[in-house]
């Protein structure tokens, strides 16, 4: 009986390790190929360690595998998320104009010609969009978006420092940015304008000429 008894209190006192799990990844895109558990997957080229609530989310599907990636740059595990402009930031925010603004990386660049009437909507290279930095802030690291492309920006062009009296309103999405720019044609602006936005990167700048 004492064996038992002491048993007993042996099991009590085991600390048993929760399991552990890995994703496989493509080294060049950074999508996922499959998870589970490390003990299993120990063997694979390419992996990366996954906290347990999130993998056992993903293997219940609560999380889709498609929305997670690794960032193979800062070598972190990533997940995509749709989300609208108005939940990253409920405020609106002016686009400050270029001769405004303080020399600073800029994260997304429009840019209003005024002859033409078109305005041109560029990402910076640092998330795989067209608009290169001040050679300030070169040499770039690009990273990646962790938003899926299927985000949506929305602009209010309005008067002067007023977004009340609005003008146009264009929308698109992040992935319309990606390696390429956004150009909308056929805008009846005032001389003076100003843009509105709910702010999704850190620093917007429009340059009108």
């Amino acid at each position: 009986m004492e064996e038992i008894e002491n048993l007993e209190d042996l099991f009590k006192n085991i600390v048993w390790a929760e399991p552990a799990y890995t994703a496989v990844y493509d080294p060049k895109s950074g999508s996922l190929h499959c998870i589970g558990p490390k003990s299993v997957l120990e063997n694979e080229k390419y992996t990366i360690d996954v906290d347990r609530e999130t993998a056992e989310m993903i293997i219940e599907g609560k999380i889709k595998i498609s929305s997670c990636f690794v960032d193979v740059i800062d070598n972190t595990f990533q997940i995509a998320e749709v989300k609208t402009a108005v939940k990253i930031d409920d405020v609106l925010h002016r686009v400050i104009e270029k001769q405004y603004a303080d020399d600073e990386k800029i994260d997304l660049y429009i840019k209003y010609n005024v002859e033409n009437q078109s305005l041109t909507i560029e990402l910076s290279e640092e998330y795989t969009g067209t608009y290169i930095q001040h050679e300030k802030f070169q040499p770039v690291k690009k990273k990646n978006i962790t938003w899926s492309g299927d985000t949506e920006m929305r602009f209010l062009l309005t008067d002067y420092n007023d977004p009340n009296c609005i003008h146009d309103t264009i929308s698109l999405k992040i992935s319309d940015l990606l390696e390429k720019s956004k150009k909308f044609t056929n805008l009846s602006l005032p001389s003076k304008f100003s843009v509105y936005t709910r702010r999704i990167f850190k620093n917007y700048l429009i340059d009108i000429k």
